[in-house]
């Protein structure tokens, strides 16, 4: 299923290694915002967890790169 914009920038900041709460400052939202897209992006990608929804996205091109390369 495909993500809104706004769930695909919380999914790559997060996937940078950025926390909730530093996601929500740098989007100029609410933590509980950043919370609520988190469960929408594990329920869209069919996640178990956000490590494996970041997975998943790298796996099928929604997100670019080795996080350990980037």
């Amino acid at each position: 299923m495909k993500l809104t914009k706004r769930e695909l920038q919380v999914l790559r900041h997060l996937a940078d290694g950025m926390s909730s709460r530093q996601v929500a400052k740098r989007l100029g939202i609410s933590y509980y915002t950043v919370k609520r897209h988190r469960v929408k992006i594990l329920h869209r990608l069919g996640a178990t967890s956000f490590p494996h929804a970041i997975t998943i996205a790298r796996d099928e091109h929604i997100l670019k790169g080795d996080p350990w390369t980037t």
